[in-house]
Order: C-alpha cells, then structure tokens, then sequence
C-alpha cells in the first residue's frame, strides 16, 4: 500500500543519541526534532551532476505527485551541496546487494515499479536519458564488449529501446523505506528517461547475491523481453566498465556472455 508522504505526518521522533549518519556517498543529518533530514554529498564533478539532478527531479516531484509517496523536498543549498526533505519513520528494506530478501520484498519494489510507469510528468532538457546505442558503443571501445556483439545489439536497441519514459534510475531496496506497512522511495539522483522495464532491471541486478531473486523479478516483468534485458545488459556492462573490482569480475563477465547470448540467440 502506498501512503503519500504529502499527507501531513506527525513529527518524526528519532532515538536522541541518533542525530547523524555517514554514507559511502552522502552525509544524513536530522532536525532536532527528526521531522527533517539534510542530506550532504561529498565534493567532485560527479557529485555535482548527481546532486544537481537530485534537486531538479525532488522539484519535479514536488510540482506534480508521483504515484508513490516520497520525502518531499524543502529546501536546497547548492553551496554545501545539501538537500533538506521531510523525514520518512521507516528504514531501508535492506542494503543495496541483499542476500536475506523475501519474495513479499521484492514484490513491494516491484510494485514500485509498476506505479511509476503510470507517472508521466512534464519532460524537461535537463532530464537524463539513456542512450543504448551509446552505451553499447562506448563498451566496446573500452572492451568490454565484442564489437560484433554490440552492432547487433544495436539493431536491437534501435527498435527497442526508441521510446524513453520516466524512471527511478536506481529502483533498488536501500532506496526503499519502510514504516510498517508504509513505504516511501528515495535518493532520485539517477531519475530520469529511460526504456521500459529499466527500473526493473536495476532491481534484477541488485539481487546478484540472493537465491531466486533475478527469477522472481523476470517472472514478474510485464514489458517487453528484449526491452528488459538489453537494459539488464546495459546495467550490467556500465558497472563492469567503472566498478566492478578484479575479485567479482569474472562472475560478472558471465552475467554479460549470459545476457548476449539470451539476445542475440532469441532476437526476433
């Protein structure tokens, strides 16, 4: 069930000797009263275009409600990078690589999904937009993708991955608060337009760790095939480009052979 962080909730009583928390990526810290949470981001380029993008989506969203409940956006200070919303009772399903998920946790970000492919708010040309053919292009040039493998999969993306819609960017459940039965999704830093089933696939890659958990996503999948798994490829083939150390590799490397194969031994 999905509550609208909009609604008025009552003030957000955190435990008093819990004031701050420290993040590989950002710094949390709550209002006197935990009714509110600045959040603060490290310096770096890359910082900045994420942040940047957090405050023009939360803006968005704040202009025209989302179908799922969200902190909503108070205040913003592009000078320490800091980023003030309303505090949501809840905390993160699990981190952002689960190996202890159940099916019922899976399905409430899943549902998440499903609700946002409803939204459908103004575009802007500041909004990120994901370019497969780009992607894939610029994998092979690092070599991370055989370059006759990535011109077929481009024939693929052409017609597949045209049209962009709306999406999280990064559906995973460290990004999912939960309060009982409330959940309110979070850190909008990736938002923007992307093919169908995107956030799906981002959630299908985060469960590399937990048993079942990639069945029970593509089960659930209700857009196109190839739509879905060229992105799982994309995810996949960005991380091995930028992030993934030298001891997961070569597991990731078959996560890729698996998903080439899938396409191009199917594509219609």
């Amino acid at each position: 069930m999905f509550v609208s962080s909009r609604a008025p909730r009552p003030p957000v009583r955190k435990n008093p000797g819990v004031r701050r928390l420290e993040t590989n990526y950002s710094s949390l810290v709550w209002s006197a009263d935990g009714s509110q949470v600045t959040k603060s981001r490290p310096v770096g380029n890359d910082a900045r275009r994420r942040y940047e993008n957090e405050v023009r989506v939360n803006r968005l969203l704040n202009e025209h409600q989302p179908p799922v409940a969200t902190p909503r956006l108070l205040a913003a200070d592009r000078r320490t990078r800091g980023l003030t919303f309303e505090a949501f009772p809840g905390e993160p399903i699990r981190p952002k690589y689960p190996s202890d998920l159940t099916p019922a946790d899976i399905d409430t970000v899943l549902d998440l999904a499903r609700a946002l492919r409803r939204y459908n708010p103004p575009r802007r040309r500041w909004m990120r937009r994901l370019n497969t053919e780009r992607r894939l292009g610029l994998a092979a040039r690092l070599g991370v993708l055989d370059p006759r493998d990535a011109d077929a999969l481009t024939v693929l993306a052409r017609k597949h991955h045209r049209r962009l819609r709306f999406a999280h960017g990064d559906l995973v459940v460290r990004n999912v608060l939960r309060d009982g039965t409330d959940v309110a999704l979070i850190d909008w830093e990736w938002a923007g337009l992307y093919p169908a089933g995107y956030d799906d696939a981002i959630l299908w890659f985060s469960l590399q760790d937990l048993e079942g958990g990639r069945a029970r996503v593509e089960q659930a999948v209700a857009v196109d095939e190839v739509s879905f798994l060229l992105s799982t490829l994309v995810i996949e083939l960005w991380h091995l480009q930028w992030y993934i150390s030298a001891e997961f590799r070569a597991r990731h490397v078959a996560t890729r052979n698996e998903l080439v194969h899938r396409l191009l031994g199917s594509s219609p």
